[in-house]
């Protein structure tokens, strides 16, 4: 009567030499986990396996793991969703950081993965898991315009959600059941405390979206009302998070991606990313400026400023490059030329004390010289 095949034919094929009490033990528990754990949960293991076979791809393509590769093959970043990169929303699903990354989400997945689509079945249990994952990335991007994020927490989250939404619904876990789920998700939290980039509003928000979608889906059937209002406030979430999304001040990725670079002493590295901007039309006044400045450590001050004045064509008004080319002409004793670059970068940005000092500077001089 044991519910997973391939161990019936282990037992019936004599493969396995565990004792017949043991498997009497298992198969008649009355620990509801212990029979969910036991299930074959085909969903739950083709997940595992397609995320493990990408890891190790992108263990042969990428090499390492850095944040230009991520954002290369499928990464969640702010700036190219609101452009248009919406396939990121799935593809950062079923990428991560490192080892650890993978092996702790694996082995999450199991667990509440197994017990999830032993309860719901395997086309609920995707949907759950597809629905958590998305909302989870939808508000990792309401509040995170800077970062690159990867995982399957989010997701792995909202089956938490889904079962604690089930034990709401079921009234028959005991107080033990319920216990064992605590220490389970209180170990997985207290783990990804240790570990590097979590993105605890994609965990967040991949709980809600589990149990919302949870306790719609049993609703339908049974209390259209409130189904009705569990769904109108799901969709009221979602379109504040969409707009806050459209609305935040959104982040250049590629040029905080160019600055680590350079700061690292990359200026290869560095200079890839700029053409991958330029590429993609995301280029902004700051990319030009920042290519210009690794212009100028590897091949000339000259180029440079070539760099820069191709940038003040599609960006007359930027404060950064006016400064940069009023200092770099300067620098060649134009002061004349300086001076018609700080005088637009103070112009561009009053505020700004290194803008206005630089043109206060050189019409002094200029005044000087002309007496």
């Amino acid at each position: 009567i044991t519910p997973h095949f391939v161990l019936y034919k282990m037992l019936v094929n004599n493969e396995d030499k565990k004792t017949y009490s043991h498997y009497k033990r298992k198969v008649l528990t009355n620990n509801p986990l212990d029979r969910h754990m036991q299930r074959f949960t085909p969903a739950t293991y083709v997940l595992i396996i397609t995320n493990v076979i990408i890891w190790l791809c992108m263990i042969l393509y990428l090499n390492r793991f850095s944040d230009v590769k991520l954002l290369e093959v499928g990464g969640l970043v702010h700036f190219n969703v609101v452009h248009g990169e919406w396939y990121r929303l799935i593809s950062s699903m079923f990428l991560h950081f490192n080892f650890e990354h993978i092996l702790m989400n694996m082995l999450s997945l199991f667990i509440f993965g197994k017990i999830v689509e032993s309860i719901v079945g395997s086309w609920r249990m995707l949907v759950i898991y597809f629905v958590s994952g998305l909302f989870g990335n939808f508000v990792s991007l309401s509040f995170n315009t800077s970062t690159i994020s990867v995982g399957a927490s989010g997701a792995i989250f909202g089956l938490i959600g889904s079962i604690f939404a089930i034990m709401y619904l079921s009234k028959t876990f005991d107080r033990k059941v319920i216990g064992q789920l605590l220490i389970a998700l209180l170990i997985l939290i207290c783990l990804s405390l240790f570990m590097s980039n979590i993105n605890i509003m994609a965990h967040l928000g991949g709980f809600i979206g589990g149990l919302l979608i949870t306790l719609i889906g049993y609703y339908f059937n049974v209390n259209r009302n409130l189904f009705w209002i569990l769904l109108i406030v799901l969709l009221l979430i979602f379109v504040m998070l969409q707009i806050r999304i459209f609305t935040i001040k959104e982040d250049n990725i590629y040029d905080k991606l160019i600055k680590d670079q350079m700061l690292g002493g990359h200026y290869g590295e560095a200079r890839n990313v700029v053409n991958q901007t330029l590429n993609k039309n995301y280029a902004d006044d700051e990319t030009y400026y920042l290519s210009g400045l690794i212009t100028a450590t590897e091949e000339s001050q000259s180029e440079a400023i070539a760099e820069w004045e191709r940038g003040i064509k599609k960006y007359p008004n930027s404060g950064i490059l006016n400064y940069e080319l009023a200092i770099a002409n300067r620098s060649l004793s134009d002061d004349k030329k300086a001076l018609k670059y700080a005088k637009k970068a103070a112009k561009s940005d009053p505020s700004n004390t290194n803008y206005i000092n630089l043109q206060k500077e050189l019409s002094e001089s200029s005044d000087s010289k002309d007496k």
